[in-house]
C-alpha cells in the first residue's frame, strides 16, 4: 500500500490517500485530534456515543442503520483513539468499492456537521441515556483486572504529564456535563481540532476521493501544540499497592525506555522487548513462569507513541517479591550478556511477520501510517522492516541497559 498526502487549502486539514488494490472496500476515516486533558477527556468520550444516535438527516440509530443497509451493508462507527498525549474523535465509514463514494461523503458530512440539536444543546434525554451507559462502561474497567492493572500503573507513572489520563473518561466527571456543555465542546472541537482525513482505494479512485474530501467544510484554526515528550532519569522507584476482591493478584512493572518513539533506536528496542518478554520464547516467560513457577502468565510490551515498556503478570500474592526479583534478574541477563545470534534472528523474524501481516488489513495499515505521520518519520512498512532486519546484538544489549524501572504496581 502506498501512502500519499495532500494538504487542503484551508488551514490544518491533511488528506492522506492509501492505495490498496487487493481490498474490496473503500474506507473514509476522519480524525479530530485534540490534546488529551482531564478537563475534556470525558466530554469527548461521551461525544462519541451521543453522535452515533444520528443527525438531522438520519435522526436515530435506526435511521443510521437503515442508511448503511441502503449502502450495501456499509459499516459506520464513531470511537475514541488515544495516540500519545492526544485524544482523537474517530469517524469511520467502510463501503464496497464502486458507486458509493459520493453517498459516503454526503453521509459523513451530515453526521459531522448537522448533529441532532434541541434548544442550544443535544437532545437532553439522549445525553442522559448515554451518560448512564458510559458510566457503566467506565465502572466496568475494574472487571478486566489485567487491563485495569496496566492502566493504573500507567496513571501512576504519568502523574506529571497527560499520557496516563483515561481516554474513555471518568465516572465522577459525568455529572458536570449536560446537553449544552457537550454541544459547545463539540463545536469547539470542530473549530480548533487538528483534522486528518484518511482514504483508501484503488489508484484510479485517488483524485475523485481527494476531490470529495476537499469539499468537506472543515474550517479548523488548530490552536494547540502537542506537549513535547522528554526523557528524564528517575532516581526512586514508585511502589503502589491496591486491594480489590480478586482471585488472582496482578503486578505491573513500568520501565522508562529512554528512547523516544521517533528515534531510529526504536527498532532495536522492539527486538529487545521481544527477547525480554514479547513471546513464549522470551526470558520472562522461560524464567519467571517455566523455571520458577512464580506467575500464571507474564509478558512485556511497548507503547508505540510514548517511551514506556511494561511487564505485566498474574501471580499468587505470596509470590510478589519473588516475581519482581526474577523479572529484574531476567533484565540483567539481557544487559550483561549478548543475546545468541539464533535467538536474535528468531525475535526479528517474529516482529517482521507481525508487521508484514498488516498488509492484509486496511485498518492496520492506516494505523501504522498515522503513527508514522504523528512521529514525522513517514516510513513504509518495508522501510520499517529493513530497520528491524539490521538490528545487532550490541544494539539490543544497549537498549536493555537503558531500561530504568520507574513504577511497581501490585493489585491484590
Amino acid at each position: 500500500m502506498i501512502l500519499t498526502m495532500e494538504k487542503k487549502q484551508i488551514q490544518q486539514c491533511d488528506i492522506h490517500f492509501l492505495e490498496g488494490q487487493p481490498f474490496k472496500t473503500n474506507i473514509i476515516a476522519i480524525l479530530l485530534r485534540i490534546p488529551l486533558t482531564r478537563q475534556n477527556t470525558t466530554k469527548t468520550a461521551l461525544l462519541a456515543e451521543v453522535l452515533k444516535n444520528g443527525c438531522q438527516q438520519y435522526p436515530s440509530r435506526k435511521a443510521v442503520n437503515e442508511k448503511m443497509d441502503d449502502m450495501m451493508g456499509s459499516v459506520f462507527d464513531i470511537s475514541i483513539l488515544k495516540k500519545g498525549q492526544e485524544q482523537i474523535l474517530f469517524f469511520y465509514l467502510e463501503m464496497v468499492k464502486g458507486e458509493l463514494l459520493k453517498k459516503g461523503f454526503e453521509f459523513l458530512q451530515n453526521m459531522i456537521f448537522s448533529p441532532l440539536e434541541e434548544r442550544k444543546g443535544f437532545p437532553k434525554n439522549m445525553v442522559e441515556r448515554e451518560k448512564k451507559i458510559l458510566a457503566e462502561k467506565i465502572k466496568g474497567r475494574q472487571d478486566d483486572k489485567k487491563e485495569y492493572a496496566k492502566l493504573r500503573c500507567l496513571e501512576e507513572m504519568c502523574k506529571e504529564n497527560t499520557f496516563g489520563i483515561f481516554a474513555d473518561g471518568y465516572q465522577e466527571d459525568l455529572k458536570e456535563i449536560d446537553e449544552m456543555i457537550l454541544l459547545l465542546h463539540y463545536k469547539n472541537m470542530l473549530k480548533h481540532a487538528k483534522v486528518e482525513i484518511f482514504l483508501t482505494g484503488n489508484a484510479e479512485q485517488k483524485q475523485d476521493m481527494i476531490s470529495m474530501a476537499k469539499k468537506m467544510p472543515f474550517q479548523s484554526d488548530f490552536l494547540w501544540q502537542a506537549e513535547t515528550i522528554s526523557v528524564k532519569k528517575k532516581k526512586e522507584i514508585t511502589k503502589v499497592q491496591e486491594t480489590l476482591s480478586i482471585a488472582q493478584s496482578r503486578i505491573v512493572l513500568g520501565f522508562d525506555t529512554n528512547v523516544l518513539p521517533e528515534q531510529k533506536e526504536f527498532s532495536s528496542l522492539l527486538v529487545c522487548n521481544e527477547l525480554f518478554g514479547g513471546s513464549p520464547a522470551s526470558l520472562l516467560f522461560q524464567n519467571v513462569r517455566e523455571k520458577e513457577g512464580a506467575c500464571y502468565d507474564i509478558s512485556s510490551f511497548l507503547f508505540r507513541l510514548y517511551p514506556i515498556l511494561m511487564v505485566k503478570a498474574g501471580i499468587e500474592k505470596q509470590y510478589y517479591q519473588k516475581a519482581v526479583e526474577v523479572i529484574q534478574n531476567s533484565l540483567k541477563i539481557l544487559q550483561e550478556q549478548q543475546v545468541e545470534k539464533q535467538d536474535l534472528q528468531q525475535a526479528k523474524e517474529s516482529i517482521i511477520r507481525y508487521y508484514i501481516s498488516m498488509k492484509d488489513s486496511q485498518t492496520a495499515l492506516m494505523d501504522f501510517s498515522f503513527n508514522e505521520w504523528i512521529l514525522k518519520t513517514n516510513r513504509s512498512i518495508e522501510q520499517f522492516v529493513k530497520e528491524i532486519e539490521n538490528v545487532t546484538q550490541k544494539e539490543v544489549q544497549k537498549r536493555a541497559k537503558e531500561l530504568t524501572l520507574n513504577t511497581i504496581y501490585f493489585l491484590q
